[in-house]
C-alpha cells in the first residue's frame, strides 16, 4: 500500500510539473526574455538584424514584453511581424504579438510597391503592342484602407502538433480610378472606377520537432512551425481575371520557423508559389542572460 501511494504522489509531481510547463513556463522554454538577452541574425542577401530584450511596458493597463532592434526599420515594406515584433504577451493560451498597426504599415507599404510595379508593366505591354506613332497614357490612382487584428498568434500555449489555428486575418479594400486617354484622333478619355476586397487569412500549424544546423550552432528539438497564407478577393465591377491575377499572388505564401529550447528563433525559410524568391533568416550569434544573474549563454 505504502508503494502504491508513493507511487501515485510521483506521478502527481510529474504531472503537477508538467501541468507548469504547459502554461506560461512551457512557453518561457522557447521565449527567454531576460533583459540584456540578444539575438544576432542573418538574411539571404548577408543583411543583420540584432535584437534586443528590453525592460516589459505597459499599453492600455497590459504588461507586454519587449524588444529593440538594429539597424532601425525605415522601410515598412521590410517589416517581417513573424520575427520583428516589438511588442508580444506569453499567456496561458497564446503567445501573442501585439503588431496590428505594424502589420497594417507594412500592408500599405507592401500594396503600394506591388501596384506601382503592376501599373508600370501594365503601362509597357500596352505601349508596346502599339503602332510607332500612337501612344496611350494609362493613369492608375489608389486609395487603401487596411484592417487588421491587434496580435499575431505565434504559438498556441501549451503547443498542439498538426492542429491548425488562425493565427491572423488582414482586411485590405483598394478603390482604383484608371484613366486612359490617347493621341489617337476619335479615341475619346475613358475612366473606370474599380472597387478591390481583399481579405488575407494566415493559418499556423506545428509539425513536429526537428535538428537544426545555424551558424550560430546546432539545436536540437526544435519546434517547426509552419505559416501559409490564404487570399479571397471580390471585385466590384466583377472582374474574374483582376481576381485570379492577385489570388495567384497572395496565396500559398509559406514561411517556415524553428524554435530552439531557451534560446528562440533560431531559423526561418519563406516561399511563394507565385514567385522563385526565397527569403531566408539564421541565427550568427547569441547571448541568453539568466533570470537570477548578468551571466548566460553566448555563442
Amino acid at each position: 500500500m505504502l508503494k502504491k501511494s508513493r507511487s501515485v504522489f510521483v506521478l502527481l509531481c510529474i504531472f503537477g510539473f508538467s501541468a507548469t510547463l504547459m502554461g506560461n513556463e512551457w512557453a518561457n522554454y522557447y521565449f527567454p526574455d531576460a533583459v540584456g538577452s540578444y539575438w544576432t541574425y542573418e538574411d539571404q542577401d548577408g543583411e543583420e538584424l540584432t535584437r534586443y530584450a528590453i525592460e516589459p511596458e505597459e499599453i492600455d493597463g497590459e504588461t507586454y514584453r519587449a524588444f529593440s532592434y538594429e539597424p532601425v526599420l525605415e522601410d515598412w515594406a521590410d517589416y517581417r511581424y513573424y520575427v520583428h515584433p516589438y511588442f508580444y504577451q506569453v499567456g496561458d493560451e497564446w503567445v501573442a504579438y501585439f503588431v496590428g498597426e505594424d502589420i497594417e504599415n507594412a500592408t500599405r507599404a507592401i500594396t503600394e510597391q506591388q501596384w506601382n510595379e503592376v501599373v508600370t508593366v501594365m503601362k509597357q505591354q500596352i505601349n508596346n503592342q502599339l503602332p510607332p506613332d500612337v501612344t496611350i497614357n494609362l493613369d492608375v490612382t489608389y486609395e487603401l484602407d487596411v484592417q487588421s487584428q491587434d496580435y499575431f498568434y505565434f504559438l498556441p500555449t501549451p503547443v498542439t502538433y498538426n492542429e491548425e489555428w488562425e493565427a491572423l486575418r488582414v482586411d485590405t479594400k483598394v478603390d482604383l480610378q484608371i484613366n486612359i486617354t490617347s493621341n489617337v484622333e476619335g479615341f475619346p478619355p475613358t475612366s473606370q472606377a474599380i472597387t478591390m476586397f481583399l481579405t488575407l487569412v494566415e493559418t499556423g500549424n506545428v509539425t513536429g520537432t526537428e535538428t537544426v544546423e545555424t551558424p550560430a550552432g546546432t539545436f536540437e528539438d526544435c519546434l517547426k512551425i509552419e505559416y501559409k497564407i490564404d487570399a479571397s478577393i471580390e471585385t466590384n465591377p466583377d472582374i474574374p481575371e483582376a481576381k485570379t491575377m492577385f489570388a495567384d499572388v497572395y496565396s500559398g505564401s509559406l514561411t517556415t520557423l524553428w524554435l530552439a529550447p531557451n534560446v528562440g528563433i533560431v531559423k526561418m525559410l519563406q516561399e511563394s508559389e507565385s514567385t522563385d524568391t526565397v527569403k531566408t533568416l539564421e541565427l550568427t550569434n547569441y547571448e541568453i542572460k539568466s533570470t537570477e544573474s548578468e551571466s548566460g549563454e553566448s555563442k
